[in-house]
């Protein structure tokens, strides 16, 4: 076990005598944000093992939906066997990371829940991503491989460095200064100082002075004027405070003088914990500090390092909307609840979706990414008896009409393009179905047929209907046998005479 964590040790043990509260049940915008897969956990200082109160490293993917804006949230639950109290970082983006595209803050819950939430910076974005991670405590031993977090309200195993937790290291056998990164953003040092060590003292005396700012090293120093002195017994139970100690901090906060009255306890090891500020949170700044205890120097400088982060992007987002209207002699006998189909395209591999409005209405923004070209195209439009549909026309700022009725237009960051839909529907003029014409009527021939026509040279027959011929032969032999008959019957009277 690292000198880091052995101090982590002790200080979660007096955090565990104070209680810890119960888990509360997250409730998050984005519950499953976080993708469960992609959970990982590594030691801080690259071990292959994780032993007790151990600082360890956890990291995430994640992901929320277009329309996230600032405000909203997504996070996850840690496991009951790490901890880190009152945490916050923030996940600054790819881009620009001066910008902050999350800010997260772990609880103090005895299974510490992280709740991450979106900035303004997010707003207006499309296919917004990202990472974080995290420093944790490894406050509890465990035989078991994995440790649980909740994610979305699923349990999710994630396997531990080493395959458990181990127990910490023994508490050391010489006089020995720690220090390590508070979660309140103050470093915390800390002396652990054997009985046996001193078993010939009549008192243990402490002079701590704060290295000086200077090429090397940074500017802290302590804010409250606080000594916390305490002993335990060689297995590091059986915790007491020391109480009857004297000294102080001086007026600057920069060093402080303090004597342990005897009997010192050989069997005991005994604890000075203390606090500074820093004066700076960079990655990479250093604090040192010395101790003279009873003579021994004890040295120990602290290298700030960043316990949180991430990364986070999105792209710049624009939109436009789909106006419809109808126009035309035949746009009054068109249903007012006819619905209308926009196929839009985009991208490469091609993306196609529809979208679908009614004449007068307009359909709900669509939002993409900036300087995406869209290519919109009217399926066909519904079929309505006596109506007949010209070509679709697009028309709007920005939207440039195309040779098959189609269109093209470019979304613009921050913007929202708005096209109009028109349709001309024309009415056609009713089809008047075809009568039937009227049977033919029976002709029927002449009793007799004149021998001339009026006005005209007598017939030849070569245009006479055969049965008038026939007819008109029979009438002339009548006549002549009528004749002939008539001449014999008046020489019969004659020659009686």
């Amino acid at each position: 076990m690292t000198i880091v964590a052995a101090a982590a040790a002790v200080l979660t043990a007096a955090m565990t005598l104070a209680g810890a509260g119960a888990a509360s049940a997250a409730d998050y915008d984005y519950p499953a944000a976080i993708d469960p897969a992609s959970i990982a956990i590594t030691t801080v200082d690259g071990g292959k093992t994780v032993t007790q109160y151990e600082q360890v490293r956890v990291d995430a993917d994640w992901a929320v939906p277009d329309g996230a804006v600032g405000g909203q949230t997504f996070g996850l639950t840690l496991p009951t066997q790490f901890a880190r109290a009152g945490m916050t970082f923030s996940v600054p983006s790819t881009e620009d990371p001066s910008k902050i595209v999350a800010e997260c803050v772990v609880s103090a819950d005895r299974a510490p829940v992280v709740t991450c939430t979106l900035t303004d910076y997010v707003n207006g974005r499309t296919g917004i991503n990202g990472s974080l991670w995290f420093s944790a405590s490894a406050d509890e031993q465990t035989s078991e491989r994995t440790v649980e977090f909740v994610v979305d309200g699923r349990s999710t195993r994630v396997e531990i460095p080493g395959g458990g937790i181990g127990p910490s290291s023994p508490l050391p056998s010489e006089p020995q200064k720690w220090s390590w990164q508070a979660n309140d953003g103050r470093i915390v040092w800390q002396l652990a100082l054997p009985g046996a060590s001193f078993r010939d003292a009549d008192s243990i005396i402490v002079d701590d002075v704060l290295t000086a700012p200077n090429a090397e090293f940074a500017e802290h120093h302590n804010a409250d004027g606080k000594l916390v002195v305490w002993s335990t017994d060689a297995l590091d139970q059986d915790a007491r405070t020391i109480s009857n100690w004297t000294g102080g901090w001086n007026a600057d906060g920069t060093a402080f003088h303090l004597e342990i009255p005897g009997p010192i306890d050989p069997a005991r090891m005994y604890f000075v914990k203390y606090f500074t500020i820093p004066s700076s949170q960079a990655a990479g700044t250093v604090y040192g500090n010395v101790a003279d205890v009873n003579g021994v120097a004890l040295r120990d400088t602290q290298v700030w390092r960043v316990t949180g982060g991430g990364t986070g992007e999105g792209a710049a987002s624009g939109g436009f909307t789909v106006t419809k209207t109808v126009e035309g002699s035949g746009a009054p006998e068109v249903p007012t609840d006819a619905v209308y189909t926009v196929r839009y395209s985009y991208g490469d591999p091609v993306v196609e979706r529809t979208v679908e409005v009614a004449a007068g209405a307009t359909a709900p923004r669509i939002q993409l990414p900036s300087g995406t070209v869209v290519t919109l195209v009217e399926l066909s439009p519904p079929a309505v008896e006596g109506i007949e549909w010209g070509t679709p026309v697009f028309s709007g700022s920005g939207v440039q009409p195309l040779a098959d009725g189609g269109a093209q237009l470019t979304v613009s960051e921050g913007a929202t393009l708005a096209v109009t839909l028109t349709n001309a529907a024309t009415a056609k003029p009713p089809v008047i179905p075809p009568t039937e014409p009227p049977a033919p009527t029976a002709v029927t021939p002449p009793n007799e047929l004149p021998l001339t026509g009026q006005g005209t040279l007598a017939t030849t027959g070569g245009d006479v209907p055969v049965g008038y011929l026939w007819s008109g032969a029979a009438a002339v032999l009548l006549g002549i046998a009528l004749t002939v008959f008539a001449a014999a019957r008046a020489q019969a009277r004659r020659a009686q005479d």
